[in-house]
Order: C-alpha cells, then structure tokens, then sequence
C-alpha cells in the first residue's frame, strides 16, 4: 500500500507543490497586450498544441481566454478543477501536463497557496480555455527551481481548461437521513466551523469500517477513475481530537476514487456514495494507518473518524 500522509487526500502533484514551495509573492496584474503570444489549438478538455514564438516573451502577465466558457463564473475563493499543461518559454521546454493522465488537478485559488498568477483564473467561466504567460516576477523569480529545468528568470506558458469550480462553503445537498447510530457511534451536529463529531464516553471503537449516510444526495453514485470533490473533518476516536478539516480551512479537495491516493477506509467507504450526500466513516486503524504513527494526533493503531461531503465528481472520460 503506497503512504500516505494524516491528510487523507492527495496534495496537487509534485508539479504543483514545488510551486507552492518555490512560488515568488509578486503581486498579479493581467494584460490585453497579445503580441508576440503562443498559439494554441486544439479543442477544450484536448491535449492543447502550444506553440511558442521565436521571439522575447512579453514582460508583464498576460491572461488570455482562448475559448469561452458557458458555464457558472468562478469566483476568488473557490476551487478550481482544472486540466493544466505548462511548459518554459526559453527552449519550449514542456513542465507539466494533466491532460495525459487525464486526471483533473484542483487549484484553491482563496488560500494563496497556489503560483499567484493563477489566482487570475477567478473571473473565467467554466468551460473556458485560458491561456496564462508568467513572468518571473510572478512566478520563480531570480531563484528558478532546479527540480523543474526551470532558470533563472524563466517566463513560464500555461494553459488551462476550466472543468468546474467549487464553492469554498459547498456542503451536502440532498436529504437529510433519520440518524440510527444510537449511542456507540460518534454524534454528528452542526457548528459554525462544520460538522462536529463527538465520540461516545467509554466506548470502544468498532472493529470493522462503519459507513453511515447522514445526507443522502440526488446526484449519480460516484465511481473508479472519478476526480471527486469533497468537503470533510477528521478525528481521532481515542482523543476526540480534530486533525484535519476541509470545512475548516475552507479548502475543498479532490481525489481520483480507485488510484490508491487515499486511504483504504475512504477507498471502501465512499464509492457508490451519491454526489450531494454527507458520509461518516468510522475506519479501523487496518484501513486507515495501521501501526504506523502520523504525529501530532494520530497514534499507532488509531481508529479514525471523518465526515465527508461529496461535493462534485468528474468523469474525464466526458471531456
């Protein structure tokens, strides 16, 4: 079973966390200005053609939509499913591409945990190719970033494809189920900070993964092979403690249901779920971390507790 991290959900890929790590903070300003731009074809969801001019990149950000989106505007807090490819001007030296592995990357454009450039997708449409040229002030700097080839002073070319946008409050949506956990499974209640899980005094854990619906969704069960967009909390059952939440940090997040990317309970627990619905999974450390120790919360053979919202799911086999 491949690691992972307390945090059940993957982070972006490694491509998207060395810009997290690497990103300059350089505020953003966008431009009109297309000369001497990069040409794109190719339809939207497709693998884009760019091709680079032989020519000076342009000095400041340029934001370009390529294709018109007619779908819902997304908005500066929210997330963003995007398909991405980037590549570096000097050389077009391809960095990054989704589109292949046709898994969906989600970008939280509120945190600012992101390259501040592509805080510029607030404003698209969904169903928008977006054309994006990064100087180096808005993205590695003087510094450039070794891991990528991307040099000193390295203008960077991206192209977006915006699948769908999630607000950062989305919730379940559905119809809320008769709760029959009695008095052995953990309380689920609503707070300010989102769902609130309060584990029975005295009581030990179940042996075997629990899934309970609270809310049942009106949207298509999710599937293998979907990018599905959740909100969630989790907690620790042996101390009642909150380790991670989604409702909390106000940062919805996805995972590819069936790619290993998260752990065993949510895997068994979630698929089949409708989209709208709220789940609470309790997950034995055999599915969940086992003997191995993810400090500060999470001890050897934890039993884990999460309420998850299951927000969205793309197929991208529909693009």
């Amino acid at each position: 079973m491949r690691r992972r991290s307390a945090r059940p959900l993957r982070w972006l890929c490694s491509f998207l966390l060395l810009l997290l790590c690497g990103a300059a903070t350089a505020a953003c300003t966008s431009s009109s200005d297309s000369t001497s731009l990069p040409e794109v074809s190719g339809a939207f969801g497709a693998d884009p053609h760019i091709a680079l001019p032989d020519s000076t990149p342009p000095g400041g950000l340029i934001v370009k939509t390529l294709i018109q989106g007619s779908g819902p505007l997304v908005q500066t807090d929210d997330l963003a499913l995007v398909y991405v490819e980037g590549k570096v001007w000097a050389g077009d030296r391809e960095v990054y591409d989704s589109y292949t592995d046709r898994q969906p990357q989600s970008v939280p454009l509120a945190t600012g945990g992101v390259l501040p450039a592509w805080k510029q997708l607030a404003g698209q449409h969904v169903g928008s190719r977006v054309l994006m040229v990064v100087p180096p002030a808005d993205g590695f700097g003087k510094a450039g970033n070794s891991q990528l080839n991307i040099a000193s002073g390295d203008t960077l070319v991206f192209v977006f494809d915006v699948l769908s946008s999630v607000s950062e409050n989305a919730a379940a949506s559905g119809s809320t189920v008769a709760y029959h956990a009695g008095g052995t499974l953990p309380k689920v209640t609503e707070s300010a900070a989102g769902p609130k899980i309060t584990i029975p005094a005295k009581t030990a854990p179940p042996a075997k993964l629990v899934v309970d619906t609270l809310v049942k969704g009106s949207g298509p069960p999710i599937t293998s092979g979907q990018t599905v967009v959740v909100q969630y909390s989790g907690v620790v059952w042996r101390s009642g403690q909150v380790f991670d939440s989604s409702y909390q940090t106000k940062t919805p997040d996805s995972f590819v249901l069936g790619a290993n990317q998260v752990i065993p309970g949510w895997e068994q627990g979630l698929g089949g779920a409708n989209v709208g619905s709220r789940v609470l999974l309790v997950i034995p450390p055999a599915l969940a971390y086992g003997n191995q120790a993810e400090p500060p919360y999470i001890d050897d053979n934890d039993t884990l507790v999460f309420v998850i919202d299951i927000i969205d799911a793309y197929n991208p086999q529909t693009a």
